[in-house]
């Protein structure tokens, strides 16, 4: 499964949302089920990209201590956020990993 969050920064915030990722990507990588995950900058967009080997796994990793803080920055230091959960899906709002989090 394939998950993509697409972040515009508020305005001034850029730098913080870009340097919250890098510091969040790596326990991203370590989670079970995570094959990758980059950040990447267009346009002044912040995407972060990550391939996973089951929604489970996405799951799991949104309803952690982790994935809180990512949603938490996303709230926090971005002015829209959009949510791809697969190649060619139309894209959501954050609501739907917020969603996520509330489903045991």
């Amino acid at each position: 499964m394939e998950l993509t969050i697409e972040m515009r920064p508020k305005p001034g915030k850029l730098q913080e949302l870009c340097q919250t990722l890098q510091a969040i990507l790596p326990t991203i990588r370590k989670r079970p089920g995570c094959r990758e995950c980059r950040i990447s900058l267009e346009e002044e967009v912040l995407s972060l990209s990550s391939d996973w080997t089951t929604e489970a796994g996405v799951e799991r990793y949104i309803r952690s201590t982790n994935g809180a803080a990512l949603l938490g920055a996303i709230d926090v230091l971005s002015a829209e956020a959009a949510v791809r959960t697969d190649r060619g899906s139309p894209p959501e709002g954050i609501d739907v990993l917020k969603r996520m989090r509330k489903r045991r």
